[in-house]
């Protein structure tokens, strides 16, 4: 057994987070930029002087000393036939210690993206909402709106920042954003939920990537509608464009778009967790020296507790972690589920002033599950380009997904992996820069 390396962080919430009430039931059927470049205070000077440096790994380790994880949970990851009515609106109000549900056949009330009840399901029978949303610089923290969204993911977009998809669908969200650019690697995601995309422009490049996938810009909403996209003028920042989620719908209606529902089902939810796992206090995923992230467990609220680095770790030793919270709600960012996807990264446009990167979201990938405390080694896999892309354990049966948020780290597939005792390390690894 390695020696125990101790972390430091410079804040760590005491905040009591409201303890998550999982409400089940029981049913009849199967449960089975425009770029970067621009800063985001003035909008006008470039970022492009940013020099990436390393975020080094708090602790050493060998990803083969990663625990393999078997899981028990027997589900077929084939798409459902067909959706199954709810004949009430109103869900039952008792409460279950155990929870079941998908992968297939999920009634029409449950969330298929949560696998939780929806207090007004008429929001399922709508398309998904996916909006782009930065996390540099630190001042657009906090976000509006993030808490309230179904699933999260956060990708590398260039020069050592990240940005934010949040996929909104079982609640309405009043003020949601600031809003930025679409980049390629949002074409995956627009396909996977059916959605309708939700951002601040994209270049010219990018608009020509959307038109040789051949994707609907019908659905596509961009500032020029106001509303449902609206520039707050009290915020003397490009970083001020936010949206809403019912006005985003009625304009997709008045443009006599289908806005109806999509079969979003593929994931099996359960409140008892698969076996052969180790205990995870923490996570951490570095992106850069800009952007990364702390992952905590709190065992009142059940759920990981996300943690921002709050300065550029330009040296590699000035970390420092804010609890990550939503301006909107005061609420701060949790995961039932917190996932790290393994994707190939490529260059897919390279200059001196300009990173676009290619994310292959398709096939399958080796993938990191945390929940409850416990540690998987699982797989995603996308079976159908238009569903929702499904975690299987690592002897691919479905994983048991704790019902909830899920949120999506997804980084290169060459990134290193470290583990010691409770603590996981994920530094993510550029691609090599393509040849001049």
């Amino acid at each position: 057994m390695r020696n125990k390396t101790t972390i430091h962080i410079t804040m760590r919430s005491t905040r009591l987070i409201p303890l998550l009430i999982l409400i089940s039931f029981l049913t009849a059927c199967t449960l089975s930029d425009q770029s970067l470049s621009n800063d985001p205070a003035s909008g006008t000077s470039s970022e492009t002087d940013i020099q990436l440096t390393p975020t080094p790994s708090p602790i050493s380790a060998s990803a083969a000393d990663a625990p393999v994880v078997l899981d028990t949970v027997s589900a077929s990851p084939t798409p459902r036939p067909t959706r199954t009515p709810w004949p009430s609106a109103t869900p039952s109000e008792s409460i279950d210690s155990f929870i079941r549900i998908g992968p297939d056949n999920i009634p029409d009330h449950i969330n298929p993206l949560t696998g939780l009840p929806v207090p007004n399901p008429a929001l399922l029978e709508r398309r998904p909402i996916i909006a782009k949303i930065p996390n540099y610089p630190h001042a657009v923290r906090p976000q509006s709106g993030i808490s309230l969204a179904d699933q999260i993911y956060e990708y590398y977009l260039e020069w050592g920042l990240t940005r934010f998809v949040a996929v909104f669908y079982g609640n309405d969200v009043t003020r949601f954003g600031p809003l930025r650019s679409g980049r390629v690697f949002d074409e995956h995601l627009i396909n996977m939920y059916n959605a309708i995309f939700v951002f601040n422009g994209a270049d010219k490049r990018t608009f020509d990537y959307y038109e040789e996938k051949e994707l609907d810009t019908g659905y596509f909403v961009v500032e020029q509608f106001c509303p449902p996209l609206c520039r707050d003028e009290s915020m003397p920042t490009y970083n001020n464009l936010f949206g809403n989620t019912s006005q985003v719908h009625q304009l997709i209606r008045n443009r006599g778009l289908d806005d109806s529902r999509r079969d979003l089902s593929g994931n099996f939810f359960s409140s008892v967790s698969g076996r052969d796992y180790s205990e995870t206090d923490d996570v951490y995923v570095n992106y850069s020296y800009a952007n990364y992230a702390h992952w905590i467990y709190d065992p009142n609220a059940e759920q990981y507790i996300r943690y921002q680095g709050s300065v550029d770790n330009v040296d590699g030793v000035s970390a420092k972690y804010t609890l990550h919270t939503d301006a909107l709600t005061g609420q701060p960012i949790t995961a039932a589920n917190l996932i790290i996807l393994m994707v190939p990264h490529d260059f897919y446009h390279k200059s001196s002033d300009t990173e676009v990167f290619s994310i292959d979201l398709t096939g399958s990938g080796d993938a990191y599950v945390f929940r409850d405390n416990k540690a998987y080694r699982a797989r995603w896999h996308r079976y159908d380009e238009h569903k929702p892309l499904v975690i299987l354990s690592s002897d691919g049966r479905n994983f048991p997904l704790k019902p909830g948020v899920t949120f999506f780290q997804v980084i290169n597939r060459t990134s290193e992996i470290n583990q010691i005792d409770q603590t996981w390390v994920f530094d993510f690894a550029r691609p090599p820069d393509p040849e001049n």
